[in-house]
């Protein structure tokens, strides 16, 4: 397998579970902006959509989204305990990740895109507050270790790789000592120190 990625970009969560699972696997680095990757490759045809992540799966099946792609590493050694197999449990790591895709990932998103006024910043930091303060008073009235069961998974390491992005636009995080907890919970593990250090987020 191989994940296209771009370091701290949301790939960083499939990159976090290819480490999980102990794959061999290749990394292949797209600059955004030109959209070429690290090999000169074109990465438009690759991934026409023109983002990470992509999972080269097999040479010419790639797999896109992270709401696919995760669970998809995931299930891969079911002996891992990443995601349950069936049932109401693997439902709610989807409904996990389709949040975290749809609304917070977004959320995030619009620094990340044409400058914004002072009006605007004010709006956007608004709509991160309301989604975290969602997603930590779920976690205070959690009896879970995590936020589907007591096993590390997907959606753990996908709000790990996007409440990152605060420390980018400025954004404070301290209000939300349980998604802090989760945060540094996650961030010990060795998956997580690995694959910050391979991206170069981290010495």
């Amino acid at each position: 397998m191989k994940l296209y990625y771009s370091p701290g970009a949301c790939s960083l969560a499939a990159h976090i579970i290819l480490n999980e699972i102990n794959v061999d696997f290749d990394l292949e680095r797209v600059n955004l902006k030109t959209h070429k990757t690290e090999k000169g490759a074109d990465y438009y045809e690759i991934n026409p959509k023109g983002y990470v992540p992509a999972l080269e799966i097999n040479p010419g099946l790639i797999l896109t989204e992270n709401v696919a792609i995760l669970p998809f590493l995931a299930q891969h050694d079911p002996k891992q305990d990443l995601i349950p197999p069936s049932g109401l449990g693997r439902a709610k790591v989807l409904e996990w990740l389709g949040y975290l895709n749809s609304e917070l990932h977004d959320a995030y998103a619009v620094f990340f895109g044409a400058p914004l006024t002072s009006e605007e910043k004010t709006k956007a930091y608004a709509e991160i507050d309301r989604l975290l303060k969602y997603i930590d008073n779920y976690l205070a009235e959690s009896d879970y270790d995590y936020l589907v069961n007591d096993n590390f998974g997907p959606a753990d390491a996908y709000l790990f790789v996007l409440t990152n992005w605060s420390n980018s636009i400025e954004h404070d995080l301290t209000p939300y000592k349980n998604i802090i907890a989760l945060r540094n919970k996650v961030a010990e593990r060795q998956s997580v120190q690995i694959a910050m250090r391979d991206e170069g987020l981290i010495s």
